[in-house]
């Protein structure tokens, strides 16, 4: 049925997909939700999303489902061809599903290595290679890896995850040559992304006499090299320990953009706290500014660490009585004291 609407679009979708569409909405301001949206069937959610109609239609979830189903909105068949990617606000709800906070690093992801690569003729006339290698560094915990991994898994491109110390081999080339095929995969089904977590442990500075590495770091800057003259290829690294890799590595044209995660303030700490609270039983009436201030200085995952301990003790009251039970301040305290 050519020219399906938003609302026809609805009926169709499971609870999951509605779901996907309310989430992306409350982010973006223009759902919004009385309850939390664990607590609507699909019906529910249909009868909520409904009742934004208008402003559904260029969310980008709502532009995927339509293309899933074979069909594409009215009003984007009638509109005129658009060479823009969404906005940014729209595409941090697109790239980052369930990812809180760290808005800042979102947004330097999205310009800085999404864009060149989804748009490689756009950035080609301003000079910006779509061959994008940026360096996410920070300190233990800070949510680096769940970053970027929620992000290549959202963009669509062909993606690898590569734990460097599992790529090293004792034998003489072998390193070298895993390098070798991993790059060439990539190349050969752009776009793609290449992210190396612990980065520097393949790849130290040669100045460290690591003389069994030291093939392997050249033969990555010049792998860098081929992919930025060839492109269609991004690279990530991630690193709590940037100091250690090679300073050939670091200097312009080949990691030639650097993402320093930060510890979460206490907006993004509350944040946290109560975007993840609505995916666990806790009761009414949490102070959870009392918590975000209380958390100063945490790591993001010390906060994952103190709601999962609260909701232990709630799942040990379970086991003992017999009932579902709820998740209460004096959990969070106790649990607070253990973190």
């Amino acid at each position: 049925m050519k020219g399906l609407t938003v609302e026809a679009l609805l009926d169709r979708l499971t609870r999951a997909e509605l779901l996907w569409i309310a989430r992306e909405g409350r982010e973006l301001g223009v759902v919004r939700p009385t309850y939390a949206l664990r607590d609507y069937d699909a019906q529910g959610l249909r009868r909520l999303l409904r009742r934004h109609l208008p402003h559904l239609e260029w969310l980008p979830s709502v532009q995927k489902l339509l293309e899933r189903y074979g069909h594409r909105s009215t009003r984007e068949a009638t509109a005129p061809a658009k060479s823009t990617l969404p906005s940014i606000s729209a595409l941090k709800a697109q790239l980052f599903p369930s990812v809180y906070g760290m808005e800042a690093e979102k947004e330097q992801l999205i310009e800085h290595f999404y864009l060149p690569l989804a748009a490689p003729a756009e950035a080609a006339r301003y000079g910006i290679p779509s061959a994008p290698a940026l360096l996410i560094e920070g300190a233990p915990g800070q949510g680096k890896s769940f970053l970027v991994r929620k992000f290549a898994q959202s963009t669509g491109f062909y993606y690898k995850i590569i734990h460097t110390p599992a790529l090293a081999s004792k034998w003489y080339g072998e390193t070298e040559r895993r390098l070798r095929a991993l790059v060439q995969r990539a190349l050969s089904r752009t776009p793609a992304i290449l992210i190396f977590e612990e980065i520097e442990a393949l790849f130290p500075d040669r100045e460290r006499n690591l003389e069994w590495l030291n093939g392997a770091t050249l033969q990555f800057a010049l792998l860098l090299d081929e992919i930025k003259e060839k492109g269609g290829v991004g690279i990530i690294g991630v690193t709590n320990r940037a100091h250690r890799l090679d300073t050939a590595l670091l200097r312009s044209e080949r990691f030639d953009y650097r993402i320093y995660v930060n510890a979460p303030d206490k907006e993004e700490r509350w944040i946290l706290l109560t975007q993840m609270a609505q995916q666990l039983p806790f009761e009414k009436g949490i102070n959870w500014d009392y918590w975000a201030e209380a958390t100063a200085g945490w790591s993001r995952a010390d906060i994952v660490r103190l709601l999962r301990q609260a909701g232990y003790r709630a799942f040990l009251r379970h086991y003992a009585e017999g009932k579902p039970q709820t998740i209460s301040e004096e959990d969070l305290a106790v649990a607070f004291k253990s973190v």
